[in-house]
């Protein structure tokens, strides 16, 4: 009987669940592959050694079991079967999951218990939540990398794109500066930039076959076989110094972004009372303060120019002077530099006094050990490099509260819950005071 009249193909009409397990398939029967109102499908325990990309076509498909069958591989089309929350795949042959499959979001089980997975995805085996976002993650990279690739051959080295070698090169190029910026926010600014940061030297005809002798004895899978040991030799040194290029990029960047906003900064706090054609210079002025030399004769081995320049602009108000022609490059980096002491010494004193609190409590404690907890809770709070008003604050409200907060024995005192209940007590106080108003 044909399966397009059988009684479970029109039951499944009906059903939307159809069962074919232990049926001795080796493939899916074309008729399945049009029932697209199936939201379940067994095909557990039959021959299936591939399944076939048509497998999209089950748009509505919730529930898929593949468990017991020899199936080597899942095709990267079941993408578009966007309804999928339950793939069973226990005891395949299944090595490896396709990136796209980290596009399906309503999927929340991946079953792949006795399955010879790949060591790139072995970590992931029990928890299909980190396994989808590893897919997710490496989907987007390697869209990133492949539009990256498609626009340079089209147009920075478009010269070069039909040469053998120029398409072996810019891939082994993009492959390397990929490996470059591990976090996703880089890689995209990168390959908005790639243009401009990535060499040019590989865009001339001439240059590339400097670059990748011929030798007439090599065939050409020989000849591909050296080139792409070449390529990547090359790209390697390539991409380091293009992170180079791309940080020195970015922090000019950053710097006219900064300059701007310094510069309606020094607006709003001088009013009309400073001529416009002013700032350019006190800009200036300000900038040659926060030079690499001078983080090192201040004897300091890190050089946060750029954090400390957002800084100035965050407490602009307590670190300007009054009269605007005042202001000079030094007299602003130094009120700077007292500021940031200030407000560390604030932070330590706030802290200090929560060790005196908890203090009291653990008596019975070594003092390093009560030290290192009032710190541990103390840190839950830092919001930037240095203290804030809030978190000055909180630290005073959590030391005037610390009999309420921290738990009578030492060992059940938990940072994280401590700070739970102080926020859920700040909660119930700005409900209190908003119900009496």
């Amino acid at each position: 009987m044909a399966l397009s009249s059988c009684p479970r193909y029109e039951q499944a009409k009906r059903t939307r669940v159809l069962h074919l397990n232990d049926s001795g398939l080796t493939s899916i029967p074309p008729p399945v592959l049009n029932l697209s109102m199936i939201t379940r499908l067994d095909l557990s325990y039959n021959n299936l050694a591939e399944l076939t990309p048509d497998i999209q076509l089950m748009v509505n498909l919730e529930n898929l079991w593949l468990n017991g069958n020899p199936l080597k591989a899942i095709p990267s089309e079941m993408q578009h079967c966007r309804k999928l929350k339950v793939l069973d795949l226990r005891d395949t042959l299944v090595e490896a999951i396709p990136r796209e499959i980290g596009r399906l979001k309503n999927l929340f089980n991946i079953d792949l218990r006795g399955t010879p997975l790949c060591e790139e995805l072995d970590p992931f085996k029990g928890s299909t939540e980190e396994l989808l976002g590893y897919l997710e993650v490496k989907d987007k990279r390697t869209n990133i990398a492949i539009e990256m690739e498609d626009n340079l051959l089209a147009a920075k080295y478009l010269e070069t794109a039909d040469m053998v070698e120029g398409g072996i090169v810019v891939s082994a190029l993009v492959k390397a500066v990929c490996a470059q910026f591990p976090e996703m926010d880089e890689l995209k600014n990168c390959a908005r930039n790639a243009d401009r940061l990535f060499p040019d030297r590989y865009a001339s005809p001439v240059e590339l076959r400097k670059l990748f002798h011929q030798n007439p004895f090599d065939g050409p899978a020989m000849k591909r076989k050296k080139w792409r040991v070449i390529a990547e030799r090359i790209s390697e040194k390539e991409a380091v110094k293009l992170k180079v290029s791309y940080v020195k990029l970015r922090r000019e960047n950053e710097m006219v972004k900064l300059s701007a906003d310094m510069e309606l900064k020094i607006s709003a706090i001088y009013y009309d009372n400073h001529d416009p054609t002013d700032i350019e210079g006190w800009l200036k002025s300000i900038y040659s303060c926060f030079t690499p030399q001078n983080y090192v004769d201040e004897g300091r081995k890190d050089c946060p120019d750029l954090e400390d320049i957002k800084f100035i602009i965050q407490h602009a108000t307590r670190i300007f002077p009054t009269v605007p022609t005042d202001i000079t490059g030094p007299l602003i980096r130094k009120s700077m530099l007292d500021l940031q002491q200030k407000l560390t010494e604030d932070r330590e004193k706030c802290v200090k006094g929560i060790i005196s609190s908890i203090s009291a409590i653990y008596s019975d404690r070594e003092p390093p050990q009560v030290v290192k907890l009032a710190r541990d809770v103390a840190r839950l709070f830092e919001r930037d490099r240095f203290a804030t008003e809030k978190e000055l604050e909180d630290l005073k409200k959590i030391s005037a509260d610390a009999s309420l907060l921290f738990p009578a024995e030492f060992d059940s005192a938990d940072p994280k819950s401590i700070k739970k209940q102080f926020r859920q007590r700040e909660l119930a106080a700005q409900a209190q005071l908003a119900a009496g108003r």
